[in-house]
């Protein structure tokens, strides 16, 4: 049997590696709520493609219909 010197060495390393470890799962819960907002936050960058399918819609080259149709056509392609 430990003695009682022993038993409370023991439970000082556990509940150090228990703080640890909940220190580690929060700093990786911060790291990933910031690097997810960031992502979230930060515009993704257009298709020169669909821009220029945009484009053609705007200036009259294509109807709506074809348009709907090849932007169907460019998303399944991928």
């Amino acid at each position: 049997m430990p003695s009682l010197g022993e038993s409370f060495v023991n439970l000082g390393i556990l509940i150090t590696i228990g703080t640890l470890g909940v220190v580690l799962v929060m700093t990786l819960l911060i790291v990933g709520v910031v690097v997810w907002a960031i992502r979230r936050a930060t515009p993704r960058a257009e298709d020169p493609v669909v821009a220029q399918l945009c484009r053609r819609l705007a200036d009259g080259e294509i109807t709506p219909v074809e348009y709907e149709v090849r932007l169907r056509a460019l998303r399944e392609g991928d």
